[in-house]
């Protein structure tokens, strides 16, 4: 994992005799100019040659352009050839035409981050960023939550330029027009207005009885939120049409002894 100021290293590969370049080029000038270091091996590779070349330069990512169709046999041999060399925990990234159909079989072959032709350069960067750069928590609910550090966590959301919908959590295609080449992650607001809410006698394992759960309405325009609440005594009652904030929680650690974080809400404060 990289730590602050080390430059990310990324190596860009076509394996076998899909000769379609040209989205690897866009792909790997905008990752340079996004200040990382970027390797690119060429057409009609191997997956031998592609792990030996990951190894011997060190890289922090190994990403793979398929349009033909070959990508879960070229995953597989890939696989099989870091692991030869000992470097399974390189993480793999691929782009071109994948079917959705193929999306479960990439992941369970160890594929991070899937992207289709047209994906917007600004969220393959940060997505290589976030997937590279050691974070100390990770969220609760997949898709919920971002930040660099746990000083730094919000609401995560997806806005689609196309039709101006923002959506909670975070979506890989916009759910109105189902268009996934504009839709980019975003911050939320983490301040909103409670719009109904209810007080549950029953609950999963690990969560108190009774519990408050609700809807939160977002200002600047966000999404509807359904969350837990926190009822404090310090703070106000909770009411329809109340002031709501967001608090960020710590839920434990996971097997990598990383913090894992959940968010509430409870009544805004007025000092």
């Amino acid at each position: 994992m990289k730590g602050e100021n080390q430059v990310i290293r990324v190596l860009v590969s076509k394996i076998g005799l899909d000769g379609h370049n040209r989205g690897a080029y866009v792909v790997a000038h905008g990752l340079k100019q996004a200040g990382m270091e970027v390797i690119y091996t060429g057409i009609r590779q191997t997956p031998a040659s592609v792990a030996k070349a990951a190894v011997q330069e060190d890289v922090d990512v190994i990403g793979v352009s398929s349009m033909v169709g070959a990508h879960l046999s070229i995953m597989t041999k890939l696989n099989q050839e870091l692991a030869k060399l000992d470097a399974s925990n390189i993480p793999i990234i691929i782009g071109g035409i994948i079917p959705d159909s193929d999306y479960d079989k990439l992941k369970e072959l160890g594929v991070k981050l899937i992207f289709r032709p047209g994906s917007n350069m600004d969220k393959i960067i940060n997505q290589v960023k976030a997937l590279v750069e050691d974070k100390e928590w990770v969220p609760e609910i997949k898709g919920t939550l971002t930040g660099d550090d746990i000083d730094d966590i919000s609401l995560m959301g997806s806005k689609c330029d196309k039709c101006s919908n923002v959506f909670f959590p975070s979506r890989r295609r916009c759910p109105i027009c189902l268009d996934e080449k504009s839709i980019t992650d975003i911050r939320l607001s983490d301040r909103g207005t409670l719009s109904t809410f209810a007080i549950c006698q029953t609950a999963p394992l690990g969560y108190e009885i009774p519990h408050v759960q609700g809807y939160v309405e977002l200002n600047d325009n966000g999404p509807p939120v359904f969350s837990l609440l926190i009822r404090d005594d310090e703070d106000p009652p909770l009411a329809v049409g109340c002031s709501m904030q967001l608090e960020i929680i710590e839920r434990g650690t996971d097997n990598d002894d990383k913090k894992i974080m959940g968010y509430r809400f409870k009544p805004l404060t007025h000092t």
